[in-house]
């Protein structure tokens, strides 16, 4: 009990970096880049994907982040392509790096037959930070698509950050 106490102690303390700050206050900016990959995203409309993705934002008040996203979504092989641009929001909860968000995406996709979306999604997630600006950003996601269903999904992303 004492080491598991030790952790969750050393956890809670580990975001702040010994500054007087939390991560994430108002006036920092955000650059990150995320992949999704086959083992990480299902849709009904896929066996294979690979998903990546690079955001920007910033934070314009403490704990909350104005975000952009522009991303690129490969299923079936490489038959399908999708280009994704979006904007949104970040929440952060202050004390453990632990975030929720929503962004609202347009896609267009060469399938085929061409065809345009629009895909919002919501995402929640951890920034474990590595040093003092860089960090590993595990999330999970669901995206819903209102031109078919087929390409709704969701999945695991794993990225990283800077955040300045």
């Amino acid at each position: 009990m004492a080491a598991i106490g030790l952790m969750m102690a050393v956890g809670a303390h580990a975001q702040y970096l010994n500054d007087s700050q939390t991560p994430f206050y108002q006036g920092k900016f955000y650059v990150g880049a995320s992949a999704s990959s086959a083992s990480l995203a299902y849709s009904k409309n896929t066996d294979f994907a690979l998903g990546l993705n690079a955001k920007a934002g910033y934070l314009f008040m403490d704990n909350v982040m104005a975000l952009g996203v522009v991303g690129f979504d490969s299923q079936k092989n490489f038959d399908n392509i999708t280009m994704q641009i979006g904007a949104g929001a970040r929440y952060y909860f202050e004390q453990n790096g632990i975030y929720l968000g929503a962004i609202a995406k347009y896609a267009h996709s060469k399938a085929g037959e061409s065809f345009s979306d629009f895909r919002p999604e919501v995402h929640a997630g951890y920034c474990f930070f590595l040093g003092r600006h860089v960090t590993i950003e595990p999330e999970v996601y669901y995206e819903h698509s209102f031109k078919n269903s087929d390409y709704s999904g969701f999945g695991l992303r794993l990225g990283f950050g800077l955040y300045y």
